[in-house]
């Protein structure tokens, strides 16, 4: 993950942290506080709804009460004049009858002016007369109707001054039948608590209809239940929008008729919606806000991170010069312009060093390719002495079968190119291969003595160092010697570093020589062509060259010699276990 990233991440969380937190307070205690109004709401629209109820059972009250207590003259009533009625035909006749209806007409002239919702009024007395009076005769009986065995009778006889609540029907005893509500209540003599009759008071249905106390009726169902029968004398739930989510809410009221309920189920979820215009608006705001921190902190993090990512796209293109050119970046006095000028820098040092170390490179090749300048086609060559060694053992020539054994071993040693690193001992062999050829060329005229430890046959030393120290010694310090000749190579460890020494006891070296080739092993390595040859033999120089550009300044040989005495060459490398 780049910067970039990070920092914008950092930036929205340090700037938007603020934002949800007040916007979640705010909307939290905004949702409170609707949630507080939307129940005070419900709960008024319930009071009312039950108030408004409880007034419409009241005027069927009233009508009963007003029966009870309404006089003609003095002396006679309503409730006396019904009281004829409760005992056999004998006791009245059809005149009777007629004059209670117009009194009673009387009585219900006044409550249909007083109530919209009154149909009518009817007492039903024991013993068969109806006394009646109902607006444009929808309270009409059938003739001979006989209500004993009907449900409404039943249960307002059981109630016993009760009042009963019939359901929204329309009533088949009515000759002109629609669909209406019946209060019904038995009357009884005040003093005798003799049963006089069923007074039944006709209402239209729309008498609980609570649709002008309901304010909001897609969000609260009020129903009017008869919990007796199980009729349901009103609802709005047809007004309910579906919500298969909502979360309802249910109060309920019984009323003064018993067995009369209201219920009332609100959808919470709607009536917080259509109060949740200010809390859309907050969570509106938040967004808003959310977005323009998203597109400052998107901003900011690209104009701070826009020249370390040029930077670094710079630093890690491998195509054409780097640098910096942009004076925009260069000219800055920040800490950003200090590091693009520090980069130019940084990139000239290298280029610098890259070039310089692509010379050494080039240098060393050269050291290698001088070293084995001596193989063309050495793949023939050795096969070829393979042929001659098998041809001179069949003859049974053994000094040339030994000659050319040792050159292929030799060949074979220099065209191994698997690595530039090789063990001590195999270059003690590929030393002990030249001094088999060499012993029969001179006769034997010197030895080889070899001093190094077991401990350090192992490791690693670059290839071709002492073979060319060895020819060096028998060609220069002992060629003039008839006898006697001797080559000692040791070695030895000194702390992280290997130390040989390749020993004559030759004629020595002349002190302007001497000096000669101190200078020379003092001279910066130089390359002058990839693929240039020469006649020249790979001398000390090609070997000290090769020493120090591998291990570095301080390595390589050192020469020492007395002229008549003989001459010694050190060789410093790196110390390296064989893996």
């Amino acid at each position: 993950m780049n910067m970039r990233p990070k920092l914008l991440a950092a930036f929205l969380l340090v700037s938007m942290l603020p934002v949800v937190m007040i916007t979640g307070h705010t909307y939290q205690r905004y949702t409170r506080l609707i949630d507080e109004q939307t129940t005070q709401v419900a709960e008024n629209v319930f009071t009312k709804a039950t108030e408004e109820l409880e007034a419409s059972i009241e005027q069927a009250n009233h009508i009963y009460r007003i029966l009870s207590t309404y006089s003609y003259t003095m002396q006679d009533s309503m409730i006396n004049d019904i009281q004829k009625y409760a005992g056999p035909q004998t006791n009245y006749n059809d005149y009777d009858v007629f004059a209670s209806n117009r009194r009673i007409q009387f009585i219900g002239q006044m409550m249909l002016f007083a109530s919209e919702n009154l149909n009518g009024i009817s007492i039903f007395t024991p013993y068969g007369p109806v006394i009646s009076y109902s607006y444009a005769n929808s309270m009409d009986v059938r003739y001979q109707y006989k209500p004993d065995g009907d449900e409404w009778y039943k249960n307002t006889l059981a109630l016993q001054g009760g009042t009963y609540v019939d359901g929204i029907t329309s009533k088949e005893y009515f000759i002109n039948t629609r669909p209406s509500v019946t209060f019904t209540k038995a009357i009884y003599d005040v003093y005798s608590k003799k049963f006089l009759g069923i007074l039944m008071v006709d209402c239209k249905p729309d008498i609980f209809d609570l649709s002008t106390v309901n304010t909001l009726p897609e969000t609260i169902t009020l129903t009017v239940l008869n919990e007796k029968t199980g009729c349901v004398l009103y609802t709005n739930a047809a007004d309910i929008k579906s919500d298969s989510k909502s979360d309802l809410r249910f109060m309920k009221a019984d009323l003064s008729i018993e067995g009369l309920s209201l219920t009332a189920a609100v959808n919470y979820s709607l009536l917080n919606r259509k109060f949740g215009q200010t809390r859309a608006m907050i969570v509106g705001l938040a967004v808003a806000c959310v977005i323009t921190v998203i597109l400052l902190s998107i901003i900011l993090s690209r104009s701070i991170t826009r020249p370390i990512s040029y930077l670094s796209s710079r630093m890690a293109s491998r195509e054409g010069n780097n640098a910096i050119t942009d004076s925009s970046f260069l000219r800055r006095t920040d800490e950003v312009g200090v590091l693009y000028n520090e980069y130019n820098s940084l990139l000239e040092e290298l280029d610098r060093s890259v070039k310089s170390e692509y010379q050494n490179k080039l240098i060393a090749m050269d050291s290698q390719m001088k070293s084995l300048e001596a193989q063309i086609n050495s793949h023939f060559l050795y096969n070829t002495l393979e042929s001659i060694n098998s041809i001179a053992a069949i003859e049974g020539v053994d000094t040339i079968a030994t000659m050319s054994l040792a050159l292929g071993n030799m060949f074979r040693y220099s065209i191994k190119t698997k690595s530039e690193l090789v063990t001590i001992q195999d270059e003690l062999k590929h030393v002990q291969d030249y001094i088999s050829i060499q012993q029969i060329r001179f006769d034997n005229r010197f030895s080889l003595a070899v001093e190094i430890p077991d401990e350090m046959q192992e490791l690693l030393v670059l290839k071709l160092i002492l073979q060319p120290l060895v020819e060096n010694a028998l060609l220069h310090g002992l060629a003039e010697r008839q006898m006697n000749g001797q080559i000692t190579i040791r070695g030895r460890t000194n702390g992280k570093h290997i130390l040989l020494e390749v020993k004559d006891n030759g004629i020595g070296i002349e002190e302007r020589t001497l000096k000669e080739i101190h200078a020379a092993l003092q001279q910066e390595p130089k390359f002058t062509e990839l693929g240039q040859r020469n006649t020249q033999r790979i001398g000390l120089k090609n070997i000290h060259s090769r020493i120090e550009l591998y291990y570095g300044r301080g390595y390589g040989l050192s020469v020492e010699s007395q002229k008549g005495v003989g001459t010694c060459i050190s060789i410093k490398c790196v110390l390296q276990n064989f893996s």
